[in-house]
């Protein structure tokens, strides 16, 4: 049965009977076991496949030709200053940029 609250405007609905417990069959249950058995299987068997995959590989030599152009590729440092820094006079700066 709804009631209103003629204040509030909100609909106050009674609660639901209590529904007795479904449950899955048997059959049911099995089945999604057995699927999630399957796919625990399947990914297992394909890490372990990966893993024989990569250690039976022939032993490969290293290239070490990027090593030796490490010098020539590093950026040489910038060259010291020739002299003083230069002062900036901002005054006079403001004055040319009104003018």
């Amino acid at each position: 049965m709804r009631t209103m609250n003629p204040a509030t405007n909100v609909y106050y609905l009674t609660p639901p009977l209590p529904a007795e417990a479904v449950r899955a069959p048997r059959v049911l249950i099995l089945r999604l076991r057995v699927l999630i058995f399957w796919w625990h299987l399947r990914l297992t068997v394909g890490e372990v496949v990966g893993a024989l995959r990569r250690f039976g590989r022939a032993p490969v030599e290293p290239d070490t030709t990027f090593l030796e152009d490490h010098v020539a590729t590093m950026p040489a440092e910038p060259p010291p200053p020739s002299g003083p820094a230069r002062v900036i006079d901002l005054a006079a700066a403001r004055v040319r940029l009104r003018a």
